[in-house]
């Protein structure tokens, strides 16, 4: 299968202050719910969290198919 370069933009918002991070992010993936997918789980594991649990959820607001590798 032919994977394609996506940019990932939205926010996480922290669930105690309702305070938004936004975040840009490209990603190489095969579609775009496969590059949500990879988002999502490296944000899941790489950004803030508390006793590994993420401090907040992550809302998509854009994807944008960039090209081919």
């Amino acid at each position: 299968m032919k994977e394609h370069f996506f940019k990932i933009r939205g926010v996480i918002v922290v669930d105690d202050t309702q305070t938004e991070d936004d975040f840009s992010m490209f990603v190489k993936a095969l579609d775009d719910r496969d590059a949500v997918l990879k988002i999502k789980e490296y944000l899941r594991t790489q950004a803030p969290n508390v006793a590994g649990r993420m401090v907040g959820r992550v809302v998509i607001q854009g994807i944008e198919k960039r090209g081919t590798p």
